[in-house]
């Protein structure tokens, strides 16, 4: 049996393909009133879908970037931190050195205060930001410095002692240190232990730390370096004026010698802390880099927003117009549907 284009079967399917299309139409002034953007940008810019693309990925480029730069910069604050402590180490070592020198020449004190400073710089040049050692440039994956008392500083500690072994023939806790003078310390000082903090006896006995910073790329022409590392002659001093009471202070040496130590240690330490002043000023520098590429690419990334909007944007009271009118045909093509359903030929026997 064929039925006839004007039966309830053909009324009802013709709605119901209606209904079916005004639901579609709904979820999709749904979906746009929510996001604020089409819902299918494909269809609704055909040859343009390319521009939003693009745009799209741009902005995604920018926003990774400015991930990438919030490490840097928490390193970059890491590392001021640590120098700031570094120099607050140095000044309280300066203080009381300088009153240890014009009063008792306590060595034991003296000892205690060298090695309080050693291990906070240490401490600060060791320290790690994600799981990297930030002080050690491209070689972030070990330790800046040597523990000087530990095993690893074992081979430094060594050649101190043997820097002074082999230019005065003897040791440090030999009878024989009693009779040196402040100026054979000078002399010590400024020939064999100098040498000691050169830059071919430092990468070998006392730190591992490269040359070159790590290079971060913070916009998409723009590369910064980290530009302080443990190679600096600044942590250079640091260690050496820290070193030479821990390893002298407690030894034959009589005052006078010992008293020479403590100067040059002095001097040391105070031209540390100048330097230091230095490493702080290169790494502000960097900050300032990053946080000015950050506000480039912020300053970017908004006129691409705006320029998405123009694309892909709606408007969101013309939405909910459509959506009010779509809610009202659909409430519409239910009823009729229902009264199609209604229908029988029972009801006109």
């Amino acid at each position: 049996m064929k039925l006839s284009s004007i039966s309830t079967h053909a009324l009802h399917s013709s709605l119901r393909n209606l209904t079916m299309a005004k639901q579609i139409d709904l979820n999709i002034a749904q979906k746009e009133i929510v996001t604020g953007r089409l819902a299918d940008i494909g269809y609704s810019l055909g040859g343009k879908t390319h521009f939003a693309v693009s745009i799209e990925n741009e902005m995604d480029l920018i926003s990774q970037m400015k991930v990438t730069n919030s490490f840097v910069t928490r390193r970059m604050e890491t590392m001021q931190l640590s120098i700031g402590s570094m120099v607050d180490a140095a000044n309280d070592f300066l203080a009381d050195m300088s009153t240890e020198i014009t009063t008792s020449l306590d060595r034991s004190f003296l000892k205690s205060l060298s090695l309080s400073a050693l291990e906070n710089t240490t401490a600060s040049l060791n320290v790690a930001y994600k799981g990297e050692y930030i002080f050690s440039g491209v070689n972030s994956d070990s330790p800046s410095i040597v523990e000087y008392e530990g095993a690893s500083g074992a081979a430094a500690k060594q050649a101190v002692q043997d820097a002074f072994t082999n230019h005065f023939g003897f040791d440090a806790n030999d009878p024989s240190a009693a009779n040196l003078s402040k100026a054979d310390m000078e002399g010590f000082l400024d020939g064999p232990y100098n040498d000691l903090f050169n830059d071919s006896n430092w990468s070998t006995l006392w730190s591992s730390a490269s040359d070159r910073g790590i290079r971060s790329k913070v916009s998409s022409q723009e590369l910064v370096e980290t530009p302080s590392t443990a190679q600096s002659e600044a942590y250079r001093k640091l260690i050496a004026a820290s070193v030479l009471m821990v390893e002298f202070a407690d030894t034959q040496l009589n005052d006078q010698a010992i008293d020479g130590l403590a100067t040059g240690a002095l001097n040391l330490s105070s031209n540390a802390v100048s330097e230091l002043a230095n490493e702080q000023g290169l790494i502000g520098l960097v900050q300032e880099r990053v946080s000015r590429a950050d506000e480039r690419m912020s300053f970017q990334k908004d006129v691409l927003a705006n320029q998405l909007n123009d694309l892909t944007g709606v408007d969101p009271y013309e939405a909910v117009t459509r959506l009010q009118s779509l809610s009202i045909s659909l409430e519409a093509s239910y009823a009729a549907t229902a009264r199609i359903q209604s229908l029988s030929i029972m009801n006109y026997i």
